[in-house]
């Protein structure tokens, strides 16, 4: 009867030896999520090949694959610190100053991926509590988010960290800077980011008053064939911001008949199209000198559309200015605390004067 426990306790232990190793080999492997045509995210484990700025090569039990970039939710390399994914949930759900907390203390060891994941989190963190009027300003985010990009140059974070690079820009005031950046994403290959590109230069364009430049960028962006479905919202998005391009050089009623069009023809749950549409008319009708029209537009943004930050950052400060030339101090006052808080981080608190 001994004899038969110890067999079995040996058998036993053999197997859970077993068990282990097999466990550890399993979680010894990268991972890599990628993003189906569906939408679906499936999970690839095996061993990151090399990276790019527009790939991964990805060796999982079916071989080696390049996947491109904007197929990849994310990924992980073996063993790595469970931080980084706390502080990727965190950024996820708008919790940026804890997600930088996060990563201050996290060990990357001397994993270069990890090590990269870490530092581009980090960076991103920053950028988009500094965007949301968080307690990092602009050049400090874009500090951070410098560093990342010269010691990782080959990251697949490349093309979305310039992106933000160029937003960031925009906020501290240097749109020079920030149409360099939105430029090199026009050239970048990748589809949501060539079509960001051209959308973020129109922008630019249009806060230097080069009214003929940005509706050439925004004509390029509407030209692009519409394979997805990011490119078709900047497409919509660019239709209101063109027209507002027009109005500025020219007569108005034909741009605001177009963005009267467009806001009838879309749905009005649409907060981000609704939000640069009834901003573009409010541009139109200052223009035409009819600020009644114009407040009231603006009104419809920063009543209905607070959750889009940049058109309501623009219809906060426009209300200000039409405030203070009306005599409406105390309306003014209230909106340029809001730009000075809330939007301490943008281009509109930094024309206040």
């Amino acid at each position: 009867m001994t004899t038969d426990i110890h067999s079995g306790c040996r058998w036993l232990l053999s197997g859970l030896i077993a068990v282990s190793l097999m466990t550890s080999s399993v979680y010894a492997q990268d991972s890599l999520w990628r993003i189906k045509k569906s939408g679906k995210v499936s999970k690839l484990s095996g061993k990151i090949e090399a990276i790019t700025p527009l790939s991964i090569t990805f060796k999982s039990r079916t071989g080696s694959e390049e996947i491109p970039a904007w197929e990849v939710e994310r990924i992980a390399s073996a063993g790595e610190p469970r931080e980084i994914q706390r502080a990727r949930d965190r950024i996820e759900s708008g919790r940026y100053a804890d997600a930088i907390e996060d990563l201050e203390s996290v060990d990357a060891g001397d994993n270069k991926v990890t090590q990269a994941e870490i530092a581009f989190y980090r960076a991103l963190a920053q950028s988009k509590f500094a965007l949301s009027g968080g307690d990092v300003t602009a050049k400090e985010a874009a500090a951070t988010m410098n560093r990342f990009l010269k010691a990782n140059p080959q990251s697949h974070h490349l093309v979305p960290a310039t992106e933000l690079m160029g937003r960031l820009a925009i906020a501290a005031g240097e749109l020079n800077f920030a149409s360099q950046q939105f430029t090199a994403l026009t050239k970048s290959k990748w589809p949501e980011y060539v079509a960001r590109g051209l959308f973020q230069s129109g922008e630019v364009m249009l806060l230097q008053e080069k009214y003929a430049d940005a509706a050439k960028a925004y004509d390029k962006l509407i030209s692009l064939p519409a394979n997805d479905d990011v490119t078709q919202r900047y497409q919509l998005l660019a239709r209101c911001q063109k027209a507002r391009s027009a109005a500025m050089v020219g007569e108005t009623a034909g741009p605001i008949a177009e963005i009267e069009a467009i806001i009838k023809a879309e749905n009005p749950d649409d907060k981000e199209l609704f939000a640069y549409a009834y901003n573009a008319l409010g541009a139109c009708y200052l223009k035409a000198n009819n600020a009644a029209e114009a407040q009231e537009k603006f009104l419809f943004t920063q009543l209905l559309f607070d959750t889009e930050a940049a058109p309501h950052a623009e219809a906060v400060f426009r209300l200000a200015e039409i405030w203070k030339q009306e005599k409406q101090t105390d309306r003014a006052n209230e909106a340029r605390e809001l730009l000075k808080t809330r939007y301490r981080n943008s281009w509109w608190s930094s024309r206040l004067n």
